[in-house]
């Protein structure tokens, strides 16, 4: 084999080399156009699914608007407890403003299921003895004034002397913001 022949045998292993790299990289670019057209129609696919759930969104809002308004109006009452400590202070400050004659008081906080609408409620429990008519006219405006706060409980009875009453009440207080939750607009 002379000159000629490895030169001929090296150029036809140059062209059969570059139709293989020719090849290689037809499929990697056929493959990258597939992978790109699948793309294209996940992105496609994801960009109705968003704008279906959009419209889904608007519908709800709009459905709703009454009932979120209601529950906004009714947010600053049901938050009127951050803490235990803070429930007490408002129910003995009612309490003080009343001039109700306390016989005894007795707080305690019960726990609720975790991640629930209210996780803890303050029960107090309460007993007086006044005025009849004092008495009655300091649990309406107690009720007034906290309108987010429960009577589990109201017994009434006779008091000692004759327009006197005695009043056994049991309230429970919503707890919303408790030392435990951390509030996400702080």
């Amino acid at each position: 084999m002379n000159n000629k022949h490895f030169g001929c045998l090296a150029l036809g292993l140059f062209i059969l080399l570059m139709a293989h790299w020719t090849n290689a990289s037809y499929k990697k670019l056929r493959s990258a156009r597939d992978a790109e057209e699948m793309s294209r129609s996940a992105y496609d696919g994801a960009v109705f699914a968003r704008s279906a759930e959009q419209r889904k969104m608007v519908i709800l809002k709009r459905n709703t608007i009454d009932s979120r308004e209601y529950l906004n109006q009714w947010e600053p009452y049901i938050k009127q407890a951050k803490n235990a400590q803070f429930g007490e202070a408002l129910i003995n400050l009612r309490i003080k403003q009343g001039g109700i004659i306390t016989l005894s008081q007795v707080y305690e906080t019960v726990d609720h299921v975790k991640g629930g609408t209210i996780p803890e409620t303050l029960n107090a429990k309460l007993v007086f003895e006044d005025d009849y008519v004092k008495t009655l006219n300091w649990l309406a405006d107690l009720e007034g004034s906290f309108p987010a706060v429960r009577v589990s409980n109201c017994k009434l009875s006779k008091g000692q002397s004759g327009n006197d009453i005695k009043m056994e009440l049991s309230l429970d207080i919503p707890i919303i913001n408790s030392e435990n939750d951390q509030d996400p607009q702080a």
